[in-house]
């Protein structure tokens, strides 16, 4: 084959060089006559033509089978923008974080009892809010707990998750406090400020920052000061206002403090550049690197990336944006990263897995009510996002769906046997009364939920003794065994 092969190209080559027609060399231009400036194409455009003879039969000679039949030369790839096959290494398991979904606290991959508003975490440790406003915290090797306390202001934590501080108004007073979170941890004690008002000019004083040294800084507009919680007997208090006049502590991160200069009036960073600071024992505060303006800002564990949401992104009741920024700190070097087309990042949800990841609650764009959990992990390293599904209620948790919740509660009722639900607190009197009226002594069972704002849920009922009315419940989180109640009961259009 090889014999035949090299015969027929050889003798193709013979017939393209008989039919070249080659053109007569130039004549010789007199040495006197000036030389021209580039040389005459004629002999490159010869041998490319030649070449491309060459190549054309060498390819029609090599596509040709045992059988001798001639197969078509393949088309020209054409090259398109695709997704970045890189996407598919960003995992898809559950985060390594604790977050809500849904008025849902997971931590470890289990959900906390109750109905929750927000989470923050550090080193494992975390602070959440419930819906009724109180704060709990939670972390390795201690119970979950309720701080108890009075907050007009979210508590903070140190970056390392060792301190958490806040300011406590239950005796009438403004009284700045907070606990170590180890297992073996104690309270602060009572920082020795006996002027520490609680608002002024109408906004809460709070603390913008817990070093992971344990010093407490807490500002008001007038009011400035670092309480070295950990310091010797606990007991010494500097006065910011002198030491770092006109400078605005906006919180603690793992790279350092986020400060303004409010000497114009500048209380956050959308209009105002921010930077990262350092704080001294003695409570001065050195700039080091610039950060760009933002509406939020958070920077990963080991203090190498940030994460924004830039200024003007989040004003009004803005539930969720298609965008975040990212960016080395220190660095200008951008990486816009993009929620999955129809979806945006849930405001307030993106938390720091690594130093290069971060998950994220999805909302829709259209701001509808979710059909389905869903969740973002993003890396920052690839510059890429990947959606994937959440939990739904009661998974993993061996609680209850809202479904679930109801076809328990109507069983029982049919059954006329409340002590056989779970947990009892899942209905009131007066809605179990309702539903048993409904029966009226026949079957039935729970039917379709949808999703009716606030986290609760509108779901029909169908009894036997009368199929042709619509009967209904809404559901809420709750703390029981459910994690649902019943709060309502009804026939539809009555």
């Amino acid at each position: 084959m090889t014999t035949e092969l090299e015969e027929t190209l050889a003798r193709e080559l013979n017939e393209v060089a008989d039919g070249v027609q080659v053109p007569p060399m130039p004549s010789v231009v007199p040495a006197d006559e000036p030389q021209p400036r580039a040389a005459r194409p004629w002999q490159p455009l010869l041998v490319a033509a030649t070449v491309a003879l060459i190549v054309g039969v060498v390819a029609l000679l090599l596509s040709e089978q045992g059988d001798h039949e001639p197969q078509p030369t393949p088309s020209p790839t054409r090259v398109t923008d695709s997704p970045d096959p890189r996407d598919t290494t960003i995992p898809v398991t559950a985060p390594t974080v604790p977050y809500v979904f849904d008025q849902r606290l997971y931590v470890d991959g289990t959900q906390v009892p109750g109905a929750w508003w927000f989470v923050q975490s550090r080193a494992g440790v975390w602070l959440a809010q419930r819906s009724d406003g109180s704060w709990w915290w939670g972390g390795p090797g201690v119970d979950t707990g309720r701080i108890d306390a009075q907050m007009d202001q979210p508590p903070v934590m140190s970056p390392n998750g060792r301190y958490v501080a806040f300011v406590d108004l239950s005796s009438g007073r403004a009284r700045l406090t907070g606990f170590d979170t180890q297992p073996a941890g104690e309270g602060f004690g009572q920082a020795p400020i006996d002027d520490l008002p609680s608002t002024e000019d109408g906004v809460p004083i709070r603390v913008r920052a817990v070093t992971d040294d344990g010093d407490v800084i807490v500002q008001g507009t007038r009011t400035s000061r670092m309480w070295r919680a950990q310091y010797q007997d606990q007991q010494t208090v500097v006065d910011l206002t002198e030491t770092a006049p006109d400078q605005v502590v906006l919180q603690g991160t793992s790279a350092g403090l986020v400060v303004v200069d409010g000497a114009d009036g500048a209380v956050d960073a959308t209009s105002t550049e921010p930077y990262l600071a350092t704080i001294s024992a003695d409570g001065e505060l050195t700039r080091e690197d610039a950060l760009p303006t933002y509406d939020d800002l958070d920077i990963s564990p080991g203090g190498t990336w940030l994460v924004r949401s830039p200024a003007g992104t989040l004003g009004g009741e803005v539930p969720s944006v298609a965008t975040l920024s990212a960016r080395p700190v220190g660095s200008n070097d951008e990486v816009v990263l993009q929620a999955p087309e129809g979806w945006g990042f849930a405001n307030g949800t993106w938390r720091w897995e690594d130093d290069e990841t971060l998950v994220s609650v999805l909302q829709p764009a259209d701001g509808a009510e979710p059909t389905d959990a869903q969740l973002v992990r993003c890396s920052v390293a690839v510059g890429a996002c990947r959606a994937f599904a959440g939990p739904s209620a009661g998974d993993p948790t061996g609680s209850y769906s809202a479904e679930e919740t109801l076809d328990a509660v109507v069983e029982a009722v049919v059954a006329g046997n409340r002590a056989g639900l779970v947990d009892q607190a899942v209905i009131g009197d007066g809605e179990w009364n309702q539903l048993l009226g409904f029966a009226a002594g026949g079957g039935g069972s729970g039917s379709t939920c949808r999703h009716n704002g606030g986290g609760t849920r509108d779901c029909e009922i169908v009894f036997e003794a009368d199929r042709a009315t619509t009967y209904y419940a809404i559901l809420e989180p709750a703390e029981n065994a459910y994690a649902w109640r019943i709060t309502y009961v009804g026939i539809g259009g009555a």
